[in-house]
């Protein structure tokens, strides 16, 4: 299966972790995962002041409480201590491999502390999951006979990956401890990765092939995205520079002999036929052998000039001669269709609108989860911790 975007869901953490194939990991195609909405979460804006503060004693943090000690609900569904210390413990840890360490009692935005933050960031791990879970059993989704065949199958493989061919299940336990996992933990999230998939696939079909046209089309229109294809013919030599006067006026009557062939055909399949033919043939374009169909961009993705002359076509009409510093192009625009491949993202305009959809979809679900918090959560100090 198609994928646009890193994942987010543990699997792709955890599994780089351990060092092995497994539930999530490369070996498995998994679509863009659920994440805390933009609304929820804070992004730093800026690389933060490193710290010298010690390494945090994560050993003395996870035997503060039982790992089945609740931390808090998700529509009902409970996550215990383990879970929510694991979180916190990625978050941080990833964090600092990024930033190295810092000084998590300052401000990252008004109000918001980098202890908040990463407390924050480990809520909504846990509601994103759980709600996820959730939702789906409530659509009639589940994981299938494959599916968990296929858990158990890469489940066997990290064992042997990380304890050795005679390696058990006890050992592959105390491997994971080493890495602040316990083996429910495991299972959960790299069950719950895989259900992300499956509900992706109920849903919206493998690649998106359920979902509506007239929908793909609409995201499509809304986007501002532009389908066409071009002629270039360059006004620049292959280190870049202008060509001299003469010579651009060779190219120009080159440019002007083909629109001259255009101008006269009349009806989409006709306008199309010769254009693809005078493409292919006398196209400078160095981007043609990758985009034979055309480009299908948003606005202040080409040059301002032929983004203005596209801008003023119907679909199936040809621009006379447009220059910009590359040289003389001509335009044909061409509908928006659920088969085009969008230019930003390398994947069909229908795939796309679908994994946008989904992404809001199951964003909602953790937007609107009835979330409720134990005394642990409420008594639980990151910033002494982290400080």
């Amino acid at each position: 299966m198609k994928k646009i975007l890193s994942l987010l869901l543990v699997s792709a953490l955890l599994l780089t972790a351990l060092a092995a194939c497994g539930a999530g990991g490369e070996d498995v195609d998994l679509i863009e995962s659920p994440e805390p909405s933009a609304e929820e979460s804070a992004e730093p804006a800026a690389s933060p002041e490193a710290s010298e503060a010690p390494a945090h004693d994560w050993d003395a943090l996870r035997d503060t409480h039982d790992a089945d000690e609740l931390v808090m609900t998700v529509d009902g569904s409970e996550v215990l201590w383990d879970e929510f210390f694991y979180w916190l413990y990625m978050n941080v840890s990833s964090f600092e491999s990024t930033y190295g360490a810092v000084d998590y009692t300052s401000e990252l935005t008004e109000g918001m502390t980098y202890a908040d933050y990463m407390l924050m960031m480990a809520e909504q791990y846990a509601i994103t999951f759980h709600s996820l879970g959730v939702e789906a059993a409530a659509e009639g989704i589940a994981l299938t006979d494959e599916d968990r065949a296929y858990i158990d199958e890469v489940v066997q493989q990290s064992i042997t990956a990380n304890c050795g061919e005679d390696g058990t299940e006890e050992d592959f336990e105390e491997y994971l401890a080493g890495q602040y996992l316990t083996r429910r933990v495991f299972d959960f999230v790299n069950e719950t990765t895989l259900l992300n998939q499956r509900v992706w696939i109920d849903l919206y079909g493998e690649n998106g092939e359920l979902y509506p046209e007239a929908d793909a089309l609409s995201w499509g229109s809304g986007q501002g995205y532009v389908n066409v294809k071009h002629i270039l013919v360059l006004t620049q030599d292959d280190e870049g520079n202008a060509l001299d006067e003469a010579a651009k006026a060779e190219k120009l009557a080159e440019a002007e002999e083909m629109l001259d062939t255009l101008q006269p055909l009349s009806g989409s399949a006709e306008i199309e036929a010769e254009f693809d033919t005078l493409m292919q043939e006398n196209s400078e374009d160095p981007g043609l052998a990758s985009y034979p169909d055309g480009y299908c961009y948003t606005p202040g993705t080409m040059y301002a000039e032929f983004e203005d002359a596209a801008a003023e076509l119907g679909d199936y009409e040809v621009s006379g001669i447009v220059e910009s510093t590359s040289g003389y192009h001509i335009i044909l625009r061409l509908p928006l269709s659920v088969d085009t491949v969008l230019f930003d993202y390398g994947y069909d305009l229908r795939y796309v609108a679908a994994q946008m959809a989904f992404n809001d979809l199951v964003n909602g679900w953790a937007a609107g989860a009835e979330v409720t918090y134990s005394e642990l959560y409420d008594g639980f100090d990151a910033a002494a911790f982290l400080a």
